[in-house]
C-alpha cells in the first residue's frame, strides 16, 4: 500500500505484469476546461504533455564538464556525473555537503483564473499561469532556480513556498508571509532564487492564508539520480481534495460551527486537476486523468498530495509498485501491492480516502462516501483496444485498506540511502520543546474581536497561544522580537541534533484548557529535513518512550503524520540559520493557528542568508498597499 498523507511526496516505479504487446508511450491525456468570469475558456487542466521539458541526459554542468565529468544517468539511474579516477556524483553522494554546480534556470508567474476541474464552478479559483495544477517547474540537481512571481489578483497578497526545499542560507526565499517576507501586493513582483541542493520532486504553493486550496499550487521536479531503475518518467501526479466553495469561506466551518459541514467537507478528488463528479441524477461524469503506459516498461510516477485536509491510500489495480524516494530523500527500494491479476487494457488508479484522515461526507448507513469515487484516474496501455474506462478485469488489490497509517511507522520502510546517525544526546531541553497539538477550550477575543473562535495550537503549557502572524512585519527582519501570538521557539545551538516531541494525547492538558479531540495531524517542517525518532499511536511517556527511539539512519522526511492520540518524536540539525515554520498541513488547522516559528541561531540570520533588501522592499510596498486598501485578517495568515 502506498500511503499518501497530506504533503507526502513519493516517487514510484511501476512494474507491469504484461509482455511487450503494445507500442510506444503516449503523452498524458486529459480534458481541458475552465471558467473565466462568466465565459468558458479552454486551458490545460493537467501537467502539460511536453513533460519532461528537461531530459536528464541534457542537464548542463559547464564547470564540471570542463574538468572531464560526463552525465551517466542513462547508463544507471543511480549515477549522475562521472569522471575516471574522481569521485562520482551519484545516489550515495551526501547532498548536504556535496552538490554539483549546474546552470541558472528561470520560470513562471502568477495570474488569476477561475477554474472548474471537475466540471463544477470553483469560487475564487486562483492559479499559476492559468492552469491547475500550475506549470511543472523543472531543474537539474545543482541548478540555480529563479522564479519571478507577479501578483495580478487584487483581493489578496501572495507568496510562494517551495515545499521541502531546504533553502540552505536562503531563508528569505522560503515564501512564508509574516515569517520570511511580506505578501506580494497586487501589481508587484518578488523574485525567488535558490539552489537545488536536493533532487527528486515536490510542489510549490502559496503560503498566503487559505490561497493554496483554491488552486495556487503546482509541481516542482529536480532531476537527479534515483535508487531504482526505470524506463519512462510519467511525471508529477498531484492528487487533491477539492472544494467548490472558496477555501476562505469553507474555513468558517472550522472556526464556527456549520452543523453537518463542520469541519469543512471536501466535494471531490481531483488528479492533476481532473476528477469525476457526482451529478444530481446520481451518475458520475466521465472525467478521468489518464496515463498511457508501455507494456514491459518501468514507469516513474511522481506522486504528490496537495490536499487541504485529506489523506489517501494510493494503489493501481493489477500492478506492483516500488517506492524509491520520499520527501526529496532517496530511500532503499521496497515493493508494495504486489498482487497480480489478469490481463487488461486499462486499470483504475485508486485514491481511497484514509479512514479518519479525510474530509469527505460519509454515509454510515450505506458505509460509503456520498459524493466521490475512489477510482479517480486510469492507466491505458498503448495500442490496446479502446474502451471508455476500465472493465471488470481491473480489480482492486485485496490487501489495500483505508487505514490512516503513515509509511514511516514501519521502520523497515523509507530507509534513506544517504544515512544519518543521530546523536542520542539532544542538544536542547526536550521537556521545554515538547508540544501538544491542541484545540483551545475557549474563544480568543484578541485576534478576531468581532467573531472570536477557539483555535488549534501547538502548546507546551496552559498559557500557550496559537500562531497569528503580522503580514507586514516578518520575523526574518527582527528575529529577536516577541509578541503574544508570534509562537516563537529559539534555538541557539550550532551542533548536534535538536529533538522535538509533538503529542496528540493531550499530555499537557492538566487544567482542561484544551478540548480533547483525537485526530491525526500531518506535521511539516521548513528549512530542514527531520528524522523520525519514533512515531506511535500510544501515549508519549517522557521516561519510557525515548528508550525505543531509533538513532541509526531513521526515516527522514519534511512531513510526517502525528497519529491520533499518539506522538511524533523528530530531530533535526540546527545548521541552517533562519526563521522556519513548523505547522500542521491541514489547511484549516494551520489557518486556525496550529503552528510554531522555529528561529534557528537568530543572531546569525542577517549575515547567514542572502541580502534582505528585497524583503524590505516588498514589505514597504505591501504596507503602502494595505494603507490604501485595508484588509481584515481572519486567520493565522499561513
Amino acid at each position: 500500500m502506498g500511503f499518501l498523507k497530506s504533503c507526502l511526496d513519493f516517487i514510484l516505479h511501476i512494474a507491469s505484469p504484461f509482455a511487450d504487446q503494445y507500442g510506444s508511450q503516449k503523452p498524458l491525456l486529459g480534458p481541458e476546461i475552465a471558467v473565466h468570469g462568466d465565459s468558458q475558456v479552454h486551458i490545460p487542466a493537467v501537467i502539460p504533455a511536453v513533460y519532461p521539458a528537461i531530459d536528464p541526459s541534457t542537464c548542463r554542468y559547464p564547470i564540471l564538464e570542463s574538468q572531464g565529468y560526463e552525465l551517466c544517468n542513462d547508463q544507471s539511474r543511480g549515477c549522475w556525473l562521472t569522471k575516471y579516477g574522481s569521485p562520482e556524483f551519484n545516489i550515495g553522494t551526501d547532498y548536504e555537503s556535496t552538490v554539483p554546480v549546474g546552470i541558472v534556470r528561470e520560470d513562471t508567474a502568477l495570474t488569476l483564473l477561475q477554474l472548474s476541474p471537475d466540471g463544477q464552478p470553483k469560487v475564487n479559483g486562483v492559479t499559476f499561469n492559468g492552469t491547475y495544477p500550475g506549470p511543472a517547474i523543472e531543474a537539474c540537481w545543482g541548478d540555480f532556480i529563479v522564479v519571478r512571481v507577479r501578483n495580478h489578483y487584487f483581493d489578496n497578497g501572495t507568496t510562494v513556498h517551495w515545499h521541502g526545499i531546504r533553502q540552505l542560507h536562503s531563508n528569505e526565499m522560503d515564501g512564508v508571509n509574516g515569517v520570511t517576507q511580506c505578501p506580494i501586493p497586487y501589481g508587484e513582483e518578488y523574485v525567488y532564487a535558490f539552489r537545488a541542493t536536493q533532487y527528486g520532486h515536490t510542489w510549490y504553493h502559496s503560503h498566503y492564508s487559505l490561497q493554496y486550496p483554491d488552486g495556487v499550487a503546482g509541481p516542482l521536479v529536480i532531476h537527479g539520480p534515483t535508487s531504482g531503475e526505470w524506463d519512462i518518467d510519467v511525471g508529477p501526479i498531484l492528487i487533491s481534495d477539492w472544494i467548490h466553495d472558496t477555501a476562505f469561506q469553507a474555513f468558517n466551518c472550522e472556526a464556527y460551527n456549520c452543523g453537518p459541514n463542520s469541519p469543512p467537507k471536501a466535494d471531490n478528488i481531483v488528479v492533476n486537476g481532473i476528477g469525476p463528479f457526482k451529478q444530481a441524477d446520481g451518475t458520475f461524469t466521465v472525467n478521468y486523468f489518464k496515463a498511457t503506459f508501455q507494456a514491459g516498461k518501468r514507469h516513474l510516477l511522481r506522486l504528490i498530495n496537495g490536499s487541504s485536509s485529506s489523506s489517501f491510500v494510493f494503489s493501481i489495480d493489477n500492478h506492483t509498485m516500488t517506492v524509491v524516494s520520499s520527501d526529496l530523500v532517496a530511500v532503499e527500494p521496497y515493493v508494495t501491492d504486489s498482487i497480480l491479476l489478469g490481463i487488461g487494457t486499462s486499470y483504475w488508479i485508486r485514491t481511497t480516502p484514509a479512514d479518519k484522515c479525510n474530509s469527505f461526507r460519509f454515509n454510515k448507513t450505506t458505509n460509503e462516501y456520498t459524493q466521490i469515487k475512489e477510482t479517480t484516474a486510469m492507466i491505458v496501455y498503448e495500442d490496446a483496444p479502446s474502451v471508455p474506462y476500465p472493465d471488470d478485469t481491473s480489480v482492486k488489490q485485496s490487501d489495500v485498506t483505508a487505514a490512516c497509517v503513515d509509511e514511516s511507522m514501519d521502520q523497515n520502510r523509507l530507509v534513506p540511502v544517504v544515512s544519518w546517525i543521530v546523536d542520542p544526546q539532544p542538544a536542547n531541553n526536550v521537556t521545554r520543546d515538547s508540544f501538544t497539538a491542541a484545540l483551545d477550550n475557549h474563544n480568543i477575543t484578541q485576534l478576531v474581536p468581532d467573531q472570536p473562535f477557539a483555535h488549534w495550537l501547538l502548546a507546551n503549557d496552559t498559557q500557550s497561544n496559537p500562531l497569528w502572524i503580522d503580514f507586514g512585519n516578518p520575523t526574518i527582519l527582527d528575529p529577536l522580537r516577541d509578541t503574544n501570538f508570534s509562537s516563537i521557539v529559539r534555538f541557539d545551538q550550532s551542533f548536534g541534533f535538536v529533538y522535538l516531541i509533538i503529542d496528540g494525547s493531550y499530555l499537557f492538558n492538566y487544567t482542561q484548557e484544551f478540548l480533547e479531540i483525537s485526530t491525526a495531524h500531518p506535521i511539516h517542517l521548513h528549512g530542514s529535513d527531520f528524522v523520525i525518532l519514533a512515531q506511535n499511536s500510544s501515549t508519549y511517556d517522557p521516561v519510557e518512550s525515548p528508550k525505543y527511539f531509533k538513532f541509526d539512519n531513521p526515516a527522514r522526511r519534511d512531513t510526517a503524520m502525528l497519529p491520533a492520540g499518539g506522538y511524533l518524536a523528530i530531530s533535526f540539525k540546527p545548521d541552517n540559520p533562519g526563521a522556519w515554520l513548523m505547522h500542521c498541513h491541514i489547511a484549516w488547522h494551520a489557518s486556525s493557528g496550529l503552528a510554531l516559528q522555529l528561529v534557528v541561531r537568530p543572531k546569525e540570520i542577517r549575515d547567514g542568508n542572502g541580502p534582505l533588501g528585497p524583503v524590505q522592499r516588498i514589505c514597504k510596498l505591501w504596507n503602502n498597499w494595505v494603507r490604501a486598501n485595508p484588509i481584515t485578517q481572519t486567520d493565522s495568515g499561513i
